[in-house]
């Protein structure tokens, strides 16, 4: 692992310095003045630079205070400058050359002369940097970026700084997971699978620009996710229709598990209606193993110690649905509607073998546990939308209704026997168990914009949301030689109803100053929940949490800009952490949930440097209180483990990222990544002691656990003759912590190949993801008298065979991608098939 990573990172390394010499061997630099003819200077004009062959548009840039512009890393070529500002007529330079020997150029004065005519109304364009760091979020300008074009929307988010996707379409940011991805500002309410679907068939042409927000400004839920990913769609009005198909086939190159997917996507738009929808089916085997080293105490002397092999087969398949349209009533008022689902099935069968040694490591007792898991599920989500725009400036209302339900029923079997040291059957435990969950979501929002005078905006809205989380599990255990006695088990039959209603409205300023822009923001959220446990009261909750968020932009240089950062935000506990169910891998470990399980708060700062609005770089320091941790429980009298989440104390985080989107040549670009971040957990840990009786007395031992640790990614694209390209990329994670948990180093090598066939309409896709088969999880428990280590294996290495089709018209708008009111929400929500 430590040369792949000395790989990766030379590789990096020479990809950047090969980059700026690249650049400053092959690329042009054009510098100039504008001044009218009084010789004034002339602001803010509008420079384009346009190919002498066909006056397309190559790059443009804006002149600053002083009337002064620069053009960089221009290819060689055949050119001209077209100048422009309001007030004044249009001026086109003769056509120059760059080139061998020529390719620093400097304008003297150009002059542009006033217009006399009465102007009408005058667009100024002007092509924006591929990268720009704006005052709440980092921003990739997709148009006309010469890196993106031919691309797919998954292709351009590769590029983007911070972000990181893998084979399968898993998108972390910062390497963290759980981003929320939206379209247009709305949330996306599909699975990570469907969602890397999606992206993979809308083509970089559709795309305007994508935005990067860590710290979401007020008006996003406070809910404490990685951040927000927004991809922004262009906005034409093109009619017609147009849609896609994929086919895929995939095989896992250790067991040969089959992975299948195939989808449709359709969008019609015809006068004042737009109708879209799509369907894709999903299937795929695979394996997993898990092994678990245990070490019981007492008085601080070894007694006993577990060696636990566990082997799952697991399969599912699933089926995900969408349906909408929008009816545009006028030019200032839209109303649309909105269906989506998916339904599925997932099973695993588990042989888990334990081996119970003494405290000289002598063999004394063998547990045998075979398990049966059959899992249907489905969930699905309706939103009507209504969206009103007063005038031209940007003014607008939208208001939503929402409703989701997610239902989950598992059935599960569990046969153990247990054999002496001579290998003689000496106890059999059969049980079986039912689970049934559904969970309901009520949502309703709106939000309101408002421009104001000299570059100002204000923004408020509010929402509620009701949530019932209803839960019923029940077990038996089965008795006699046919197993015709059924005995049930109370500490594992129980219902739990959670009842949940939160409140939030917010306010938002900002405003553009000469190099400074500022935003302010406030959200308040008032959360109200109740808990019960067989019809009885378990747990209440009211409280009130003001969050606020403040942004600051400050322009340095044309090359340099700061951006600094504060905001507070919360994470809830999911609702299955709060369900006080037992869920058992076998009779010796098993995961309850903790009903008393209190939200974190997070506070954040955030200062970051953009040079060259590409290469940037982020210094970061956050403060979580009430931390939601994992930790392990032993009883050691019952040979017992078991985990669950608490809070603890505080986790200060502090970290520096750096972000090179470096184009090495015309034909090979590369992106790298690096985080190095220090965790430094400190808090109480409960240590629960367990009579022979069943009590249990906790006390609580201090915890003070911190590292530095890294990740780091690198992904080259290489584009080759004939329609063919290439792709080669890595990741690392080096050893962390996360609590009690001490994790070790993890990192994988993916490769990939594509062909553009039927006049770029198809696409033919082989890749195989960790391609060395290095993606692993190990790491290990030890505070007080707990000594547990664990590793983790599944089927990672996998090749696939992708095809893709484009048919009709591939200029129609796009789906209008709208706000819903449950994004916080449904990200609570751990099951279900997403």
């Amino acid at each position: 692992m430590k040369r792949l990573f000395y790989f990766l990172t030379l590789l990096s390394i020479l990809s950047i310095n090969a980059g700026f010499t690249a650049q400053a061997q092959t690329r042009g630099n054009i510098t100039g003045q504008i001044v009218d003819n009084n010789k004034k200077i002339v602001e803010f004009a509008s420079i384009m630079l346009l190919k002498a062959k066909d006056s397309t548009l190559a790059k443009g840039a804006l002149t600053d205070v002083n009337g002064q512009f620069e053009i960089e890393s221009v290819a060689d070529g055949n050119y001209l400058l077209s100048v422009s500002q309001v007030g004044y007529k249009k001026y086109f330079t003769p056509a120059f050359t760059i080139g061998e020997g020529n390719r620093v150029i400097k304008f003297p004065n150009i002059v542009l002369n006033e217009d006399a005519k009465q102007l009408g109304e005058v667009q100024v364009v002007a092509k924006k940097p591929f990268i720009e760091q704006q005052i709440d979020r980092t921003v990739v300008n997709v148009e006309n970026s010469i890196v993106s074009a031919g691309s797919s929307a998954i292709e351009v988010l590769e590029k983007a700084p911070g972000v990181t996707v893998d084979k399968d379409g898993n998108i972390s940011l910062k390497g963290k997971q759980s981003v929320m991805v939206m379209l247009d500002g709305k949330p996306t309410y599909m699975s990570a699978s469907d969602l890397a679907n999606m992206l993979r068939n809308m083509q970089s042409s559709q795309l305007d620009k994508i935005e990067i927000m860590t710290n979401p400004p007020a008006k996003y839920d406070a809910a404490g996710n990685a951040g927000i990913i927004n991809i922004r769609l262009k906005k034409n009005q093109n009619m017609g229709l147009n849609g896609s198909l994929n086919a895929g086939i995939g095989y896992g190159l250790d067991r040969w598990f089959p992975k299948e997917n195939a989808g449709i996507n359709l969008n019609y738009r015809q006068g004042k209606v737009n109708i879209f929808g799509n369907v894709s089916a999903n299937g795929r085997d695979g394996f997993q193993t898990q092994n678990i080293s245990r070490k019981f105490f007492e008085n601080g002397v070894q007694t006993s110690g577990f060696d636990q092999v566990g082997n799952n087969l697991q399969k599912s398949n699933s089926v995900s649905y969408k349906a909408g349209a929008d009816f545009f009533i006028d030019k200032k008022n839209t109303i649309g509607v909105l269906f989506n689902g998916m339904t599925g099935h997932w099973g695993q069968i588990g042989d888990n073998n334990t081996q119970i040694k003494n405290a000289a490591a002598v063999l004394d007792t063998t547990s045998i546990t075979k398990s049966d898991f059959a899992s249907d599920w489905s969930n699905y989500s309706t939103n009507l939308n209504f969206k009103h725009t007063y005038d031209s400036t940007g003014k607008e209302f939208s208001a939503d209704l929402d409703y989701a339900h997610y239902n989950n029923s598992t059935d599960q079997k569990y046969r153990t026997n247990k054999f002496d040291r001579e290998n003689i059957l000496r106890q059999v435990r059969n049980e079986n168990g039912t689970t049934l969950s559904g969970i309901n979501i009520y949502s309703g929002k709106f939000d309101f914009t408002m421009p104001l005078k000299n570059k100002a905006k204000f923004e408020a809205g509010a929402k509620t949301s009701f949530v019932k989380s209803d839960n019923d599990m029940a077990f038996v255990f089965l008795k006699g030689e046919n197993n015709e006695t059924i005995v049930p088990d109370p500490l594992r039959t129980r219902v739990f109803v959670y009842n949940e209603n939160i409140n939030a409205a917010y306010v938002n300023y900002s405003k553009e100053f000469k190099k400074l822009s500022v935003q302010i923001g406030f959200r308040v959220e008032n959360t109200n929940g109740q808990g019960t446990l067989g019809g009885k009261d378990l747990l209440k909750r009211n409280y009130t949490n003001v969050f606020p968020s403040i942004f600051f932009r400050q322009k340095l240089s044309e090359n340099n800009q700061l951006g600094y950062s504060y905001s507070r935000r919360i994470d809830r506990p999911s609702y299955e952490d709060l369900n006080p169910f037992l869920f058992f891998l076998d009779p010796y470990t098993f995961q309850r949930g903790n009903e008393f399980l209190l939200p974190q708060y997070t506070d954040a700062i955030e200062v970051s440097h953009t040079y060259k609005n590409a290469f940037t770089t982020t210094l970061n320091f956050s403060r979580t209180n009430d931390v939601m941790t994992d930790i392990l429980e032993q009883d050691n009298a019952r040979k017992t483990t078991n985990q669950t989440k608490v809070n603890i104390g505080h986790v200060d985080n502090i970290g520096i990222a750096f972000s090179a989107p470096v184009p090495i040549a015309k034909w090979w670009t590369s992106n790298s990544y690096l985080n190095v971040y220090y965790n430094h957990y400190v808090g109480d840990i409960p240590n629960v002691v367990f009579g022979s009786d069943g009590s249990t007395t906790t006390t609580y031992k201090p915890l003070d656990a911190s590292t530095v640790s890294y990740t780091f990614n690198s992904s080259h694209q290489f584009t080759l003759p004939n329609g063919y390209s290439m792709e080669l990329s890595g990741w690392y994670q080096a050893p962390f912590i996360e609590g009690q948990l001490a994790g070790r180093s993890m990192g994988a090598i993916s490769w990939g190949v594509q062909k553009k066939l039927m006049n770029n309409k198809a696409t033919l896709k082989l890749n195989v993801n960790d391609v060395f088969w290095l993606n692993q999880f190990r790491g290990s428990f030890v505070f007080n008298d707990i000594d547990v280590k664990v590793s983790n294996r599944w089927e990672s290495r996998v090749a696939r065979l992708t095809f893709t089709y484009r048919f009709g018209n591939n200029k129609v708008a796009a789906a209008r991608q709208r706000a819903t009111g449950l994004e916080d929400e449904k990200n609570r929500v751990k099951g279900s098939g997403n």
